[in-house]
């Protein structure tokens, strides 16, 4: 009789503790299903035939996100391998997005409660892994993928109480698989010392999560702010500067930084001698009066973050990369051994740019030196 009361005892506190997480896994359950439906289901451009966020073939592709936050992931050249991969791209965004889809509504109607934590989990680290680095205004995205990862942690140790489908099915045959309350809700068959110990562990992951990412992203655990890749400012990283006999120019810039809601706007270009003298230069004008052959970007789908001309001159989002080509009017002053500098003036802070000692290469000279860092 004392080990049914004692088993009833557990329950109870277990059942509890399913209600004192209740508001915050419907929460994050919501958040997890708004991401599913903003893609899949609300329109997102009424007046431009009802395309949705994971329309390949339109710019409002969710693939943009990803297009403008693999400078500062952990993992550029992959993502940048799977953008270039258009099929795997798609495939990748409707699977993430059903992976939220399955996660939101399990954490929403209490189903299989700490297997769709464990999920919630993956999906944060994936987030935080991708998206960390951004927010121009307060560490959005780390801060969300902190918090996720945090809730679902937390979810895991409650489970979900008596508002929940699991509730039920612990009163039927699946109720008493051995492994029902490691992946749905309900006692989990550890001690109460063992329960303790659990949690410490999930504590310190948690903490070894959020605090360690902030460390390495933003270098402000016991220092001084200093983000691992900038996310204020746009930064054009310049390479590969051609310049040819009939006096165009070439060069080939990467945006590895700054938000993805900006570009960095390019007004003014000009090649310097190292003394400073200006040999020849590009008005915004003649940049915006440019053929679009002039610019020949890395990512050609509709949705890939590009460099483009503007009323004012050209400019570029967050992750493109491209070959931008200015036009020449004549005979170039570039002179072998010599060292110069191309200046790519922006509408705010300080100019991109690069310098190199001029090299003879195909009828032209090529720069030879690197581009400066904001």
């Amino acid at each position: 009789m004392s080990t049914n009361n004692h088993s009833q005892e557990v329950q109870n506190t277990y059942g509890q503790m399913g209600l004192s997480s209740l508001a915050i896994r419907f929460t994050l359950g919501f958040i997890f299903w708004g991401g599913f439906s903003r893609r899949a289901i609300y329109a997102v451009a009424p007046a431009d035939g009802n395309h949705f966020k994971l329309d390949v073939e339109h710019a409002n592709f969710v693939g943009n996100k990803i297009a403008a936050a693999y400078p500062g992931s952990f993992m550029p050249e992959t993502l940048v391998a799977v953008i270039q991969n258009v099929p795997l791209m798609n495939f990748t965004m409707w699977l993430f997005s059903f992976a939220e889809l399955a996660v939101g509504l399990a954490l929403i109607f209490g189903f299989a409660t700490r297997s769709a934590a464990v999920g919630g989990m993956l999906l944060n680290f994936g987030m935080m892994l991708v998206f960390g680095w951004m927010g121009s205004t307060c560490l959005d995205e780390w801060t969300m993928a902190a918090f996720g990862f945090a809730i679902s942690a937390g979810v895991y140790i409650t489970g979900a109480g008596y508002y929940s489908i699991d509730n039920k099915l612990a009163n039927t045959g699946i109720g008493n698989w051995k492994i029902f309350p490691w992946l749905f809700s309900g006692p989990l068959p550890i001690s109460n010392d063992g329960l303790k110990k659990f949690s410490l562990w999930m504590a310190a992951l948690t903490f070894v999560f959020i605090v360690g990412f902030y460390n390495v992203l933003y270098g402000a655990t016991y220092s001084k702010l200093k983000p691992r890749v900038g996310f204020h400012h746009q930064n054009i990283q310049i390479s590969k500067v051609h310049m040819k006999q009939d006096g165009s120019l070439s060069w080939y810039g990467y945006v590895n930084a700054g938000p993805d809601t900006q570009a960095a706007y390019i007004i003014k270009a000009e090649l310097m001698d190292e003394f400073g003298d200006v040999i020849t230069s590009w008005s915004g004008t003649e940049m915006a009066n440019m053929s679009d052959d002039n610019i020949d970007n890395y990512f050609k789908m509709a949705w890939g973050s590009k460099f483009y001309r503007t009323r004012y001159g050209i400019a570029g989002k967050t992750g493109a990369q491209a070959t931008v080509t200015f036009p020449g009017s004549g005979d170039t002053d570039v002179e072998e051994g010599e060292v110069y500098t191309l200046k790519l003036s922006q509408v705010e802070g300080k100019p991109f740019e690069f310098t190199g000692t001029a090299e003879t290469e195909n009828g032209g000279f090529v720069l030879k030196g690197s581009s400066s860092k904001h």
